[in-house]
């Protein structure tokens, strides 16, 4: 009956499939009538049983220790789970954000946050993201816990994902949505990962470049203290007043790629609504008094990661004074309101200036750069390839 049903599922439309395998088969089959909080159970090869929580199952599930995954929505129970997934040397150097932002995330309707399960063992979580009022969902993060890291998952994690898709997440997107995920496709073991998540190829919206500088505030404090920052040119928290001087082409079209802002590296359409959800969400926003059209435009914020705090500083302007003006606010910003070592995440959309950026920030702050340089490319793909990867070669 597995194979029966694994054929079924690898072609046309699945609920369609799901109720013509029904009828045709003496076995009992039972479709939940809400998939959304569904729990899937998958092996390597088939297709093996579904739930709806209430004990409603589409085949009979046996045990987990034939070698089956559970792909489930994640509880706020898998939280130390995620901690353990989260060490020194597994994702972003070290600064990694997803135990700070875990909570909120499950709490979200707007994210969907989903993990496998294999022995007991959370195998692997992933997050997705609705953007731009669900024009746009991003491919957030993805974790693969160490112990199984070379184990034969890989098969498993490919049908996790077109699952995934297919049976969460695609029934939430609109016929305009765009997948989005922001990765190294120079690397090679990034560039499987957005082939997985069918983001490769893709369009390459646009690149961005990323590096850390690391202090104790008490030691900036002072090289504050003994030098000049008051020549540098005014900036002033961003008030929704000042949106009229940002929506023009005068500053979108030159300094916004595809009319994109990046905070904390994600990306949101430049819009009324999405500048309200980031002030709401406690971002500290910085713009120039320049008129009618401003010319720099930043966002700041702060979590906590297994190797201490990281405060995020995303720059979009193209003038050198401009960007260092944002820096040195950012920077008062962050020792105004913690102490001890803080580690500065500094983006710049434009990359001519990171050596601006660079060379600022060791020899006017005396900050220490730390060697994790990285330059990330936005890429983008339709509906119709996301929907052609969760059913593979089958007509969506």
């Amino acid at each position: 009956m597995a194979s029966n049903l694994s054929r079924f599922l690898r072609g046309g439309n699945f609920i369609s499939r799901l109720r013509l395998f029904q009828q045709s088969s003496s076995s009992s089959v039972v479709i939940p009538a809400a998939f959304d909080k569904a729990t899937f159970r998958l092996n390597s090869s088939n297709f093996s049983g579904l739930s709806n929580g209430n004990g409603t199952q589409l085949t009979s599930c046996s045990s987990k220790d034939d070698g089956k995954m559970l792909l489930r929505e994640a509880k706020h129970d898998d939280y130390e789970a995620v901690m353990k997934m989260a060490s020194t040397d597994t994702f972003r150097d070290g600064f990694d954000y997803l135990p700070a932002k875990f909570h909120q995330y499950v709490d979200d309707p707007d994210v969907f946050v989903l993990v496998t399960e294999e022995d007991d063992n959370l195998a692997v979580i992933y997050v997705y993201m609705f953007n731009d009022d669900g024009e746009a969902l991003l491919a957030k993060t993805g974790r693969q816990n160490p112990k199984f890291k070379g184990m034969g998952t890989s098969d498993r994690m490919r049908q996790a994902v077109s699952m995934m898709f297919r049976d969460f997440v695609l029934k939430r997107c609109k016929p305009t949505t765009l997948l989005q995920g922001v990765g190294e496709a120079h690397r090679m073991d990034v560039r499987k990962v957005l082939v997985l998540m069918g983001l490769w190829p893709g369009k390459e919206k646009c690149n961005f470049d990323v590096m850390y500088l690391q202090a104790d505030v008490s030691a900036i404090q002072s090289s504050l203290a003994s030098g000049d920052t008051t020549c540098h040119p005014p900036l002033t928290p961003y008030q929704p007043p000042d949106l009229h001087r940002l929506l023009p082409p005068a500053f979108s079209a030159a300094v916004l790629p595809e009319g994109r802002v990046f905070v904390g590296w994600d990306p949101y359409k430049f819009s009324e609504s999405n500048m309200k959800k980031l002030v709401e969400a406690g971002c500290y926003i910085l713009v120039d008094p320049t008129e009618p059209a401003a010319k720099s435009l930043s966002f700041g914020g702060s979590y906590m990661t297994p190797r201490g705090r990281v405060y995020h500083i995303d720059i979009h302007c193209k003038d050198e004074a401009l960007c260092k003006a944002h820096i040195i606010n950012h920077v008062k910003n962050a020792c105004s309101q913690y102490t001890g070592m803080i580690t500065f995440c500094i983006m710049v959309i434009d990359q001519a200036l990171k050596e601006t950026v660079m060379k600022y920030c060791v020899e006017n702050l005396k900050l220490s750069h730390l060697p994790h340089d990285h330059t990330f490319t936005l890429y983008e793909t339709d509906l119709t390839t996301i929907a052609k990867a969760a059913v593979g070669k089958a007509k969506y």
